[in-house]
């Protein structure tokens, strides 16, 4: 992996209050020297949802993982609520687990009002809702130098968004992230990864004259220069613990030279790997709004739709999104 600066901004204070929730050991079983806080955002409100933040005591990277930005993405919102609980050696871990909480609740791409939220988040101007706001205010405050978002989608990528973006990770434009992408794509794709169709593969989701389209982390990048990855697994067809265990493992390849020492990475959550098993996810959404045709899948009765062929819109203009 690329190296990654340490301590290159201050951390802000959060304007929500912090609840304390532990000091957590280390993966190795030792007393680790981290500590995990939550507070809540749009608090009161059908919105409301909850931030985790684990702080060590070494200098190191801050780092943001977003969940649930779509509602029926269940793999994406599960892996975040399994990596905030990580504890890390160095640096600051910022976890969004379900961004989009009322979505999530009802396991729809987008909530009530039909807004997809990552289209909320224009480059140089104010987030264009409450939710979308909130979720840049936390950004903001905590200014990261890597932002994650994790993402489902019923297709495998194959260069356009038209029959999906599974199995992918898009990075934002820089020769070090996209080294660090293909570093991830390749180790997950060889050790975890039995089907080569299912293997991940690698492409940006805006260069330098790209016209943004209102994704979180093209925001990210554009706006606060940080190294921004949007990652894409199937929703059908592999296993729900399939999906989490590469999620987990592809943020673990692109964050550990900073958050974590060898001895300590995350162990995987599961020692399976991607067998075409069928889904298990429950509560998948069949919004009939989703943009993709679903080629790749495998034609099972999983009821994801809606899913988000739009991550890499911006470079693939033919999408309506």
């Amino acid at each position: 992996m690329g190296s990654l600066q340490t301590s290159r901004r201050s951390l802000l204070t959060a304007t929500a209050s912090f609840a304390l929730i532990g000091v957590a050991g280390a993966n190795d079983g030792s007393e680790s020297d981290s500590s995990r806080e939550s507070y809540q955002i749009l608090e009161g409100t059908d919105h409301e949802t909850t931030v985790y933040r684990t702080t060590a005591s070494a200098d190191g990277p801050t780092v943001v993982v977003v969940g649930g930005m779509h509602g029926n993405e269940v793999g994406g919102y599960e892996a975040a609520s399994a990596i905030a609980e990580w504890d890390i050696d160095a640096g600051t871990l910022v976890t969004i687990p379900r961004a989009n909480a009322e979505a999530v609740e009802l396991g729809t791409r987008s909530g009530d009002d039909g807004i997809d939220l990552n289209r909320q988040f224009p480059q140089g101007q104010e987030p264009t809702t409450d939710v979308a706001r909130a979720i840049w205010n936390v950004l903001e405050n905590h200014d990261p130098d890597i932002v994650i978002d994790l993402h489902e989608s019923i297709g495998i990528y194959a260069g356009g968004p038209v029959d999906g973006v599974g199995q992918a990770i898009f990075h934002s434009d820089g020769a070090e992230t996209a080294t660090d992408a293909d570093q991830a794509a390749d180790t997950v794709s060889q050790n975890l990864v039995d089907e080569p169709a299912l293997e991940f593969t690698t492409d940006t989701f805006a260069g330098p004259e790209t016209e943004p389209s209102g994704l979180l982390v093209h925001k990210a990048a554009r706006d606060l220069d940080a190294q921004s990855f949007l990652i894409e697994t199937l929703s059908r067809g592999p296993a729900l613990e399939t999906r989490v265990q590469w999620h987990t493992r592809l943020v673990t390849d692109l964050v550990e030279e900073g958050l974590f020492e060898a001895e300590t990475t995350p162990e995987d959550s599961s020692d399976e790997t991607a067998d075409g098993s069928s889904d298990e996810t429950a509560g998948d959404a069949d919004d009939s709004s989703d943009e993709t045709t679903g080629a790749g899948s495998d034609g099972s009765s999983d009821e994801t739709a809606n899913d988000s062929d739009d991550e890499v819109i911006e470079q693939c203009p033919a999408g309506d999104a």
